[in-house]
């Protein structure tokens, strides 16, 4: 049985976790705090858990102070931040991120319905991979994903409009310790990149315009969250949208402007980094540089492939021992996709030599 800390300050929100947890019979509620001082009296005397859940908003010592005393004592315990989508703890977040939560959930807006059902199914197969459960197996994944629509089948390779030469493209996918496996790649590109640079991040809506500010105050280059209808810029880096499916819509003059839309989520992302990879298709673009880093599952892999067919494409791919999840790395080594796999601290490295920019 794996042990889990609940640590919140709502007696309700306690109490709804920890019924989920009970309910698995892989995991136990071995301990709750109502703030991160408790939380760090457990830790402290120490009592042994295999994952945090923390809330973000707490009196006396709030999720991010908690995470940033366990860095100082060296506590390494996995974390994920169960959080509202209030816009007030967005910034918070993504610095409970940066200090090592491995991820977060939204809070669900009521205990039940729809919306508490899927707050459960999230919650339990992000616990199951921090603790090194089989997600898989797990009985939470008995409901079925629902299929993809038709319209949103993998499309046929057509040409390319006509490439401009010289023109490329900087794409990064990411999904669970993204959020911090970023802060080691987008603010080592030099100043003066020559090229835009494109991140799909696995984010709900609330957190990307965050995560981009935060990243901006560490990289030389300028980082914000993209925009619909907004034209690429080289030496730009843009987080898609959180909760939108980004692609590239392209100009009948030339560039290229992103679509941020609603189009439905693809294996339950949005953004999804094959939809963003598969809208690149016909773009004019003469060389696309990718670079898949951590994360579940093996989203960006068949996007990727796909515009192999028609572009010059370079795939970079984490390596497995530097990753959160080796699931989305793992992907595109597997189906012979990735040219490089290097370690997190070398991606930034080897995307500027795979750009040619010395």
């Amino acid at each position: 049985m794996k042990k889990v800390l609940v640590i919140d300050d709502s007696a309700l929100m306690r109490r709804a976790i920890s019924d989920i947890i009970s309910q698995d019979d892989k995991l136990t509620v071995a301990g709750t705090a109502n703030n991160g001082f408790s939380a760090l009296e457990h830790l402290d005397a120490g009592e042994r858990f295999d994952v945090l859940l923390i809330d973000i908003k707490m009196p006396k010592m709030d999720g991010v102070q908690l995470l940033r005393e366990m860095e100082a004592k060296h506590i390494r315990i996995p974390s994920i931040v169960v959080s509202s989508i209030a816009s007030e703890t967005g910034v918070e977040t993504i610095e409970a991120l940066s200090l090592g939560a491995m991820d977060f959930v939204k809070k669900p807006i009521s205990s039940i319905g729809e919306n508490f059902a899927e707050f459960r199914m999230e919650l339990l197969e992000k616990i199951y991979i921090a603790t090194g459960l089989d997600v898989v197996k797990s009985s939470f994944h008995a409901k079925p994903e629902p299929k993809p629509t038709v319209s949103f089948g993998t499309p046929i390779p057509r040409r390319p409009r006509k490439t401009i030469k010289g023109s490329k493209l900087v794409v990064i996918a990411s999904s669970t310790g993204g959020p911090k496996a970023l802060q080691s790649v987008v603010p080592f590109f030099p100043a003066g990149f020559p090229y835009p640079i494109v991140v799909i991040q696995h984010m709900p809506a609330g957190f990307t315009n965050s995560l981009a500010q935060r990243l901006n105050e560490m990289s030389p280059l300028h980082v914000k969250e993209a925009s619909d209808g907004e034209e690429l810029k080289a030496g730009n880096v843009y987080i898609a949208m959180g909760g939108k499916q980004c692609e590239l819509v392209h100009r009948p003059g030339g560039g290229c402007v992103f679509s941020e839309n609603d189009k439905p989520p693809r294996g339950g992302l949005r953004p999804c980094a094959d939809i963003f990879f598969e809208s690149l298709v016909e773009s004019s673009y003469e060389e696309i540089i990718t670079a898949v880093l951590t994360g579940m599952g093996a989203d960006g892999c068949s996007g990727i492939s796909l515009i192999r067919n028609t572009h010059q494409v370079k795939c970079v791919a984490q390596s497995a021992d530097t990753c959160v999840v080796y699931g989305m790395p793992r992907a595109v080594v597997e189906a012979g996709v990735a040219d490089k796999v290097v370690p997190l601290e070398s991606v930034t490295e080897m995307l500027v030599r795979e750009s040619g920019v010395k």
